[in-house]
C-alpha cells in the first residue's frame, strides 16, 4: 500500500501482476480491514520518523554551511576588530594625559578649525611617491596643522572645536585593478596598518593632546575596498575603511583622550554643523569638480537629511579647490600627477599638486558664512 501511494485499486492490480492470484480491489479492501495494523502502523511511523531526521540532517548540514559563508563574509573585520579590543584591553593602565598647553592665553573670540584629510591611498607607487613618503607627508601634515591652530591661538583667538574630517580614500588597495598589485609598494592588508599608525601617531594624538574637543569623522571612499566605485549597501560599514576608523576610535579611546568624539557613518555622508551651518562630507566619487554639479548634490543631500546644507566638503578629485567663498571645498591628494601617463592618475588626466585644505569658523549675528579664512598646506617639497 505505502508504493501504491495509498491507492487501494492500484495496489490490487500490482498484487495481480505478482501471480499470486485475481486480486480485486474489493478483495483487496476486505484483506486490510481484518488485518492487525499494529505492526504495520508501527514501522510506518518508525519509517516516517527515520525520513525528518534525515531531512534535519541535511538541513543541518545546509545551516552550517551557510553560517560558515557569512562568518567567512564577515569574519576578516569582526576579527581584526576583536583582536585590537583585546589587544587594547590587555595594555597597562595610562596615565592621565599631560595636556600640551597653547601659544597664548587662549582667549578671545571662540574659533572651530576644520581639517580635511583625504587621498592618502597609502601603498601607491607613482613618481616621487611611497609608503615612506606618505608617512613623511602625514608627518608634515599634522604639523602644518598645529602650527596653523596655535597661530590663531597666539594672536587672541580661543580654539574651541576642531573637525577632522577623513573623506576616504586613505589605502589604495593592491586589488583594485587587474594590475594594481604592480603599482603598490604594499598590499592591502599592511596598507591598513600602515594608515592607522600614522594617522594617529602624526596627526590624531597631537591635536588631541591640545585638550580641545576634537571631532573626528570618518568617510569612506572607492579606494577603501577591492572592487570598483562604492559598494551599494552600507559602504561606510562594509569597506576596508570601518576596521580602520573604528580601531582608530577604539585606540584613541584606550590612550585616555575624552575629548575626541568620532563619527563614523554606515553610508557614504555624513552631516556636521558650524555654528548653526551644516556642513556635507562625501568622498564625492562620481561628482564632476564644478559649482554647478556640487551645487546640484549638495541639494540632494540637503532633501534627503530635510535640512539645509551650507558648506560641501568631497575629495576624490586630487585637486584642492573651492568655490563661492568656501561653501563647496574639493581636497587635494598626499600625492601629485606627473605628466607621461606612468600611472593611474597621470593617465586619467590628473595635473595636481599635492596639498590638504583646512579652513577656520567663527560664530555670526548676520548672514555672513561661519568661515573666515582657510589655509592649504602644500607637500610636493616632502620627498624621500
Amino acid at each position: 500500500m505505502n508504493e501504491a501511494g495509498g491507492n487501494i485499486s492500484k495496489a490490487a492490480r500490482a498484487l495481480t501482476a505478482m501471480g499470486r492470484c485475481d486480486v480485486n480491489h474489493q478483495l483487496l479492501r476486505r484483506w486490510i480491514s481484518q488485518m492487525d495494523h499494529t505492526d504495520l502502523s508501527d514501522g510506518y511511523d518508525r519509517a516516517k520518523e527515520v525520513a525528518r531526521s534525515r531531512n534535519a540532517m541535511v538541513e543541518n548540514n545546509r545551516l552550517r554551511a551557510d553560517n560558515r559563508a557569512l562568518v567567512d563574509a564577515i569574519g576578516h573585520k569582526e576579527a581584526f576588530l576583536d583582536s585590537v579590543q583585546r589587544m587594547l584591553s590587555d595594555l597597562p593602565e595610562r596615565p592621565p594625559v599631560d595636556f600640551k598647553p597653547f601659544i597664548g592665553g587662549q582667549v578671545g573670540k571662540p574659533v572651530t578649525v576644520e581639517v580635511l584629510l583625504s587621498d592618502l591611498q597609502i601603498g601607491k607607487l607613482s613618481p616621487g611617491y611611497n609608503t615612506l613618503v606618505a608617512r613623511k607627508r602625514l608627518f608634515e601634515f599634522g604639523k602644518s596643522v598645529l602650527f596653523q591652530i596655535e597661530q590663531k591661538a597666539s594672536v587672541g583667538y580661543r580654539v574651541e572645536r576642531i573637525v577632522l574630517a577623513l573623506l576616504g580614500d586613505i589605502i589604495e588597495s593592491d586589488k583594485k585593478h587587474k594590475n594594481s598589485a604592480r603599482a603598490t609598494d604594499t598590499g592591502t592588508a599592511e596598507q591598513i596598518f600602515d594608515a592607522t599608525l600614522g594617522i594617529f601617531e602624526f596627526v590624531i594624538e597631537p591635536i588631541a593632546r591640545l585638550g580641545i574637543r576634537l571631532d573626528v569623522v570618518g568617510i569612506t571612499g572607492n579606494h577603501d575596498w577591492d572592487d570598483h566605485g562604492l559598494n551599494m549597501f552600507q559602504p561606510g560599514k562594509q569597506q576596508l575603511s570601518w576596521p580602520m576608523y573604528k580601531s582608530l576610535e577604539l585606540i584613541t579611546d584606550k590612550a585616555g583622550y575624552e575629548n575626541v568624539r568620532w563619527t563614523v557613518p554606515e553610508g557614504s555622508y555624513a552631516v556636521l554643523d558650524f555654528y548653526g551651518q551644516h556642513c556635507l562630507y562625501e568622498h564625492g566619487v562620481g561628482v564632476a569638480v564644478s559649482e554647478s554639479a556640487m551645487k546640484a548634490h549638495k541639494i540632494k543631500r540637503s532633501e534627503q537629511e530635510k535640512k539645509h546644507l551650507t558648506y560641501f566638503r568631497m575629495g576624490d578629485k586630487h585637486t584642492v579647490t573651492s568655490f563661492n567663498a568656501g561653501q563647496m571645498v574639493v581636497n587635494g591628494a598626499f600625492f601629485g600627477a606627473t605628466a607621461g601617463g606612468t600611472e593611474y592618475s597621470g593617465i586619467a588626466g590628473y595635473s595636481s599638486v599635492p596639498a590638504q585644505w583646512m579652513g577656520f569658523h567663527v560664530a555670526r549675528n548676520d548672514n555672513r558664512l561661519s568661515l573666515y579664512d582657510s589655509f592649504t598646506i602644500q607637500l610636493d617639497h616632502i620627498s624621500e
